[in-house]
């Protein structure tokens, strides 16, 4: 089985290096032939994003990421590269480019989000 539960919101998969959380994030992707597609991230770790989009985009491809945390003052524009997809629209994205101080703000919102889960709060992060 692939997730502990819905309920629980953490999601963990064995060969994972960090548990990944719901969420409802909005979210811009720009691909190497410079479109911007809107979306949102459904699914948050500290190493990339599962997100909706309403184009396909190639395995392996590296895109800009632009979306907001609620513990962050400023806007996330960060590296991706797509590592999966569940379907056309479901795309798996993993981190290529966080410095320092990203990695610190994904982490502490991932925390949060445990937190939530365990116990059993259910607030919107937007």
């Amino acid at each position: 089985m692939e997730y502990q539960g819905e309920k629980s919101g953490t999601w963990v998969v064995g060969r994972r290096r960090f548990p990944r959380y719901r969420t409802a994030l909005p979210l811009r992707v720009r691909d190497h032939l410079e479109r911007q597609l809107e979306g949102y991230c459904d699914i948050i770790a500290e190493g990339g994003l599962g997100v909706t989009l309403s184009e396909t985009l190639p395995l392996g491809s590296v895109v800009l990421l632009q979306f907001a945390l609620p513990n962050r003052p400023t806007e996330l524009q960060v590296w991706a590269i797509v590592r999966s997809y569940v379907d056309p629209h479901r795309h798996g994205l993993e981190f290529v480019s966080l410095n320092e101080e990203e990695q610190l703000s994904m982490r502490l919102f991932c925390n949060e989000l445990a937190v939530q889960s365990v116990s059993g709060e259910q607030t919107d992060p937007r």
